[in-house]
């Protein structure tokens, strides 16, 4: 054997190990991603472009999106409106002057499209690069545009605003909208607990004292001796009389009435005392005495 047909077959060997590393029927297949812009309105459904990210995708229509300013109007009822920038100018039979707009553009698959707030509400201008004709003069325009107002669908048609429309709604500055008002729950009234009337207060019943009846001494009456009437014969003196006990008063039952004031009762005045009459027994007329007559008396009566 050669050298040479020895070299060949060491280069041939790291060769043949290398291509035996991926084996037919072990390549995992690649699966390919969305290609092409979307099919709907980025309103309708969101774009996703897979995990791949710094990957550019076509995501507009190139008519729509090499466009600045549009101009669509539609009939049944009439509106228009021109769009420029970021303000678009809408018009109605009841507004011919217009009201000014802002609005933000998205570009999507088959058009561009404006979004925007009226009056509190969404208001959207979709255009789309769809050949379109008016309903009522017959012209002809390339594209197509829907309006939608506080939830109103109007359709009709647009084409590419001219310089001097595109300059003028450029010009024109639309007030930002008003931010939404937060809604303020309303909260009821703490209810206040019904008065409680106080408890009336309890006057104690006024105790009336039981009346006393007032002792009324005896007067005793002195004896009146009789002139010449002897001891033995004058009258017993009187005996002390009692007094008539007053009458007592009814003790009350039951309390008194309240009064505004407690106040003693008077006394009740005591009955009067009543004395007998003392009865005076007189002796019959003493003989008249002199001196004649008192010897003849001491005579009789020594015999």
């Amino acid at each position: 054997m050669t050298p040479r047909l020895a070299l060949i077959a060491l280069l041939t060997l790291p060769i043949a190990a290398c291509e035996g590393i991926n084996l037919p029927g072990q390549e995992e297949p690649q699966v390919e991603g969305h290609k092409g812009p979307p099919g709907v309105s980025p309103l309708e459904q969101a774009i996703e472009t897979g995990a791949e990210e710094g990957r550019a995708l076509s995501t507009a229509e190139a008519t729509t999106y090499n466009t600045a300013a549009f101009s669509a109007r539609g009939n049944e009822p009439f509106w228009a409106v021109d769009v420029a920038g970021n303000t678009a100018i809408y018009k109605t039979p009841e507004n011919q002057r217009g009201t000014a707009i802002r609005v933000d553009r998205i570009a999507f698959a088959e058009g561009v499209e404006y979004i925007g707030v009226h009056r509190g509400r969404p208001f959207t201008v979709n255009i789309r690069a769809a050949r379109c004709q008016d309903s009522m003069s017959g012209d002809r325009f390339p594209m197509t545009a829907t309006v939608t107002v506080a939830g109103n669908v109007q359709r009709g048609c647009a084409g590419p605003a001219s310089a001097e429309v595109a300059q003028a709604v450029a010009a024109t500055r639309a007030p930002a909208p008003a931010e939404p008002r937060a809604t303020r729950r309303a909260t009821p009234a703490a209810t206040r607990p019904a008065a409680t009337p106080a408890p009336a207060a309890e006057t104690p019943a006024a105790e009336t004292p039981a009346t006393t009846p007032a002792e009324t001494p005896a007067t005793d009456a002195p004896a009146t001796p009789v002139q010449g009437t002897p001891a033995s014969e004058m009258p017993p003196a009187p005996t002390t009389a009692p007094a008539a006990p007053a009458p007592d008063a009814p003790a009350p039952d039951a309390p008194a009435p309240a009064a505004p004031a407690a106040t003693d009762a008077p006394a009740a005045p005591a009955a009067p005392v009543q004395l007998p009459s003392p009865s005076v027994i007189l002796p019959a007329t003493p003989p008249s005495l002199n001196s004649d007559g008192a010897g003849d008396q001491a005579e009789d009566a020594a015999d």
